[in-house]
């Protein structure tokens, strides 16, 4: 490698391209993390500069390492170098001189002529560097990946005295250091703020460009400088492991990207989303690969050794057959389980395995997430075992939950229903499973129907489970009632999260609700707080019932039952009308759960 130490205006000042090669990462910077501490560089040196006594020696700024990789190109076309590393720095230092530029030209011109003059001089010394004398895509001195083009091109192409009519980051880069540089123009006398803000950015913001020479390995190269302490996703490694497999394969890299990986690069904002809490929080494309991965070798995959992990699987792939090893079929096997991942991430459809999707959501369990991969995959062309196999996990995740049953398991159990379907791939994917949890015991078991009925009569639900659990049993009682009659109308859309929990006899219940012979405070808050108390109404309704009695005192302060009667239009609460008609109380709690129960025993059956 053949380092220089030299300003951006050397680097950009010839007609030549910087392309960024498709195993490159989008364009990632923002504000916060990157705009900003960029900007106070400059601040620090345009400081320095107005505090230059003659022709003292100014101190320049470094800015980072860039890495390029001299490229063949065709007769009459500009020096191409492909970007190894620094793409993110490249084309954030392209859209800060463009907003020079553009904010040096609108500076306010005096009719001075020698100050006029000052001022458009500093705008085509900063104008040079940002634009190749060529035509067509050979004019952008960086040229970014495919995802990324048409929103630099609108920065880039953008006029003085106009913003880009874009949205995303690379427009709000702009605006951002238009902004800056238009408040340092007005800090001082035009013509003088304007030639050192040029002389700036052109002469004292230093990089170190790194060129390979021909022996040198770009992919191992980028591995080791974003092996440490570096912003790169394992996902951005694995899509160069791939491309440059692609590569030496000699496939067409391109259509690979267009067919396999491009949804990652274009939909980056859902799938370089942080989720999860704390320190287990990661960027969505990295917990898909981790169970994508987990699926394909059946273990559990730790976040931290992702790329390690998949290296050893693809080399793995490789010794099992070299002949037969393509790296386009491991980019087709990751293209279909991403598609499927965001069907579980964001459950849509009608059929029973979207209602459990959407279900396990709200039970916050992720672990059987390359279970699901599997069992999609499988069921692609049999619907109906699909549906069957989420009756029989959902029945066993609901009843365990209720029973209070450990779930640290979980993970285990999954990767072991996972062989248990891949052992027996001749029938369908609901018989395996049900045949493997029907076989468990102790701490493992499929709670039995009194187990469940004890637990469900008994246990104190608001409290003890989260509320969005309650919620979702809840509104899984409703889904039933309104779907079990054929003869009814078609089942009604709700926005779920515009329902919330209700207490049918209220928390504070000492005004209106006393208690009977024989019941002490601590029995009533436990009746309170079970599943028979519980129903489900409106935001806006939930205010106006509050601590209400069941029956009107007055016509000035209506009960919870006309209330419930004149606003709602959910099953679960007309069926609570129908049956307490005559009030509502403690023992009437008891009888209703019971009632849930049978409900419940049948959505989720044993």
């Amino acid at each position: 490698m053949q380092p220089s130490y030299i300003p951006i205006s050397q680097v950009f000042s010839q007609d030549q391209r910087f392309t960024v090669p498709l195993f490159q990462r989008p364009y990632v910077w923002n504000r916060e993390e990157q705009w900003e501490p960029l900007w106070d560089d400059v601040i620090g040196v345009l400081g320095r500069l107005k505090a230059r006594i003659g022709d003292e020696v100014v101190a320049s700024h470094f800015l980072g390492t860039i890495v390029l990789e001299q490229k063949p190109t065709a007769t009459g076309s500009l020096p191409r170098r492909e970007v190894i590393d620094g793409q993110q720095r490249l084309t954030t230092l392209q859209i800060l001189l463009k907003a020079v530029e553009h904010a040096i030209d609108s500076s306010i011109r005096s009719g001075d002529e020698v100050a006029d003059k000052a001022i458009e001089l500093a705008k085509r010394q900063v104008a040079k560097l940002t634009a190749n004398d060529a035509v067509d895509e050979e004019i952008y001195k960086v040229w970014p990946t495919n995802e990324d083009r048409g929103p630099f091109k609108e920065v880039m192409d953008s006029h003085a005295k106009s913003t880009p009519s874009g949205t995303g980051r690379m427009a709000d880069a702009y605006a951002f250091f238009y902004d800056a540089a238009e408040t340092f123009l007005h800090s001082g006398a035009p013509a003088e703020m304007a030639g050192i803000l040029s002389e700036a950015v052109r002469n004292y913001m230093r990089l170190i460009v790194l060129d390979l020479d021909q022996g040198d390995e770009p992919q191992a190269i980028f591995e080791t400088l974003n092996a440490h302490g570096t912003p790169l996703l394992p996902a951005d490694l694995i899509k160069n492991w791939l491309l440059w497999e692609a590569s030496r394969q000699k496939q067409n890299v391109g259509t690979l990207y267009e067919a396999y990986w491009r949804l990652f690069d274009r939909d980056h904002d859902y799938w370089r989303a942080r989720v999860g809490a704390g320190h287990a929080a990661r960027a969505r494309v990295d917990t898909f690969l981790q169970n994508w991965l987990s699926k394909e070798t059946g273990e559990a995959i730790s976040g931290k050794h992702l790329y390690d992990r998949f290296l050893r699987y693809a080399e793995g792939l490789r010794m099992r057959d070299a002949t037969t090893f393509q790296v386009k079929d491991l980019m087709e096997s990751i293209h279909a389980d991403a598609l499927r991942f965001v069907k579980i991430d964001q459950p849509k459809g009608n059929r029973r395995f979207d209602l459990f999707l959407e279900r396990l959501t709200r039970l916050g369990i992720i672990v059987f997430h390359p279970l699901l991969l599997e069992v999609m995959s499988r069921t692609e062309a049999d619907p109906e075992d699909a549906d069957a196999f989420a009756d029989i996990l959902e029945s066993y995740l609901v009843r365990r939950l209720i029973c209070g049953s450990q779930t640290r398991s979980y993970g285990a159990l999954s990767l072991s229903i996972l062989k248990a379907i891949r052992a027996h791939c001749d029938q369908p994917t609901s018989i395996a499973l049900r045949e493997l949890l029907g076989a468990l015991h102790g701490a493992d078991e499929w709670p039995s129907d009194e187990a469940f009925r004890r637990n469900w009569i008994g246990r104190q639900f608001y409290g003890y489970f989260k509320r969005d659990r309650v919620l979702m049993i809840l509104q899984a009682l409703e889904h039933r009632y309104q779907s079990r009659n054929g003869k009814a109308e078609p089942l009604m859309s709700f926005d779920w999260s515009q329902l919330q929990i209700e207490h049918i006899m209220p928390q504070g219940w000492e005004n209106h609700w006393p208690l009977p012979d024989g019941l002490t405070a601590e029995e009533r808050k436990a009746n309170i707080q079970g599943i028979g108390n519980l129903t489900l109404v409106s935001k806006r309704l939930n205010p106006s019932l509050s601590n209400a009695p069941w029956f009107d005192l007055d016509a000035e302060k209506p009960g919870k039952r006309s209330g419930l009667n004149a606003h709602t239009m959910l099953m679960i609460n007309r069926k609570l009308l129908d049956e307490c008609k005559s009030g509502w109380s403690d023992d009437a709690i008891g009888a209703r759960a019971e009632r849930l129960f049978q409900d419940a025993k049948d959505i989720w059956r044993r």
